[in-house]
């Protein structure tokens, strides 16, 4: 007997001290139910409640083979219930969490994009609605958009400006110095043309460079000859510089077929390749290396190489060199020019220093070049 609820006597509840202890509360509900049921209880049956001379008892008996296969399957299946319960529970919090929380921020992703592309207004929904952090995050980024294509269009206005207001002036100031009747050996009118010239110079690669990091130039697409562009491009310099005559060497034969600008590729060599004559008076060589869909266009000079430490301040505007070159001329915007110029082609400008001596800088451009964004 496991437990016993007599009408009468000084003891109306009766357990066993054991099952008392760890299934009390299943026995007293037991007790209170109106007809008799089986549970199993560890490794026994409890049965009841019965009725004795007016009182409620309960009894045990071991569980046979067939009730312990019972009660197996009744706790697998139990298991299994309570499993599909937290997967269903843990499909449902999962979309929830996406539709709350992972959505927006893909959606916020893609407005930054948009962002980067120039648009003033990116695509939010109504994101910005929102009462939580999210929608401050998303009001803080819609307005920045607002205010970065202002202060876009304010330097885009102000670099229209600059460019008319200081082209004209060295214009004029060129013109002036030519129809001076001055003597030409005199060093005063000399040093007041090199520095008219090389104002000049600094005004319009100043003015280049902005329109580039600006997004103001667009590619003119055209097959292109790379080969025959550089071979054109050393006989104009030839043609300049007399003296650079037999230092320029295009090695390989057949070179790629370049879907790309050409003036924004021929700006690009003629700067690495005018830089290299500044800073060595040995060979300057141009090869290149097909990868297919991409090629590499690389030029090597035969000087004494750059500094590892200074190699990638080599791109950085103004920065004019390691003196272990010699420096001779320049204002340190040709090849932070040529590097803006390379990544609107779609491309990478790198430089390092040749095992066998002397810098290397070499030109990755894919062979095809996406349309623009506008």
């Amino acid at each position: 007997m496991a437990a016993q609820l007599s009408v009468e006597g000084s003891e109306k509840l009766l357990m066993d001290e054991m099952l008392r202890v760890s299934h009390g509360s299943t026995l007293l509900r037991m007790l209170g139910q109106t007809s008799p049921q089986q549970i199993p209880l560890d490794e026994r049956l409890l049965m009841g409640p019965f009725e004795l001379d007016g009182n409620k008892i309960l009894v045990t008996k071991p569980l046979g083979i067939d009730e312990q296969v019972n009660r197996e399957q009744l706790e697998r299946e139990s298991t299994r219930a309570r499993l599909l319960t937290l997967l269903v529970g843990s499909g449902l919090l999962a979309v929830l969490l996406g539709i709350w929380l992972i959505r927006p921020i893909r959606r916020m992703i893609l407005a930054m994009r948009e962002v980067a592309d120039g648009s003033a207004t990116p695509e939010l929904k109504r994101l910005p609605k929102r009462g939580d952090e999210i929608g401050e995050l998303a009001r803080a980024l819609s307005q920045g958009a607002v205010d970065l294509a202002t202060s876009r269009d304010a330097q885009r206005r102000l670099l229209s400006d600059v460019s008319h207001e200081l082209r004209s002036p060295m214009a004029r100031m060129q013109v002036a110095l030519d129809l001076a009747d001055c003597n030409e050996d005199d060093p005063n009118w000399q040093q007041l043309s090199r520095d008219t010239e090389r104002l000049s110079v600094i005004i319009e690669r100043i003015l280049s460079l902005s329109r580039l990091e600006n997004g103001l130039v667009e590619l003119n697409h055209e097959n292109l000859d790379s080969g025959e562009l550089v071979q054109q491009l050393i006989g104009d310099m030839c043609y300049q510089n007399p003296e650079v005559s037999g230092r320029l060497i295009q090695q390989n034969g057949d070179w790629p077929i370049i879907d790309t600008d050409s003036e924004l590729l021929r700006l690009v060599l003629e700067n690495i390749v005018r830089n290299a004559l500044h800073y060595t008076d040995d060979n300057v060589e141009l090869s290149y290396d097909d990868y297919g869909e991409r090629c590499r266009i690389r030029i090597r000079d035969h000087g004494p190489g750059v500094d590892e430490s200074t190699l990638e301040k080599l791109f950085v505007p103004f920065y004019r060199g390691d003196p272990a070159r010699h420096h001779k001329a320049g204002v340190g915007l040709g090849l932070a020019l040529s590097h803006r110029a390379a990544a609107v082609l779609g491309g990478e400008l790198k430089a390092s220093n040749h095992s066998e001596g002397g810098l290397e800088v070499v030109l990755d451009l894919p062979k095809s070049q996406p349309e623009p964004n506008t």
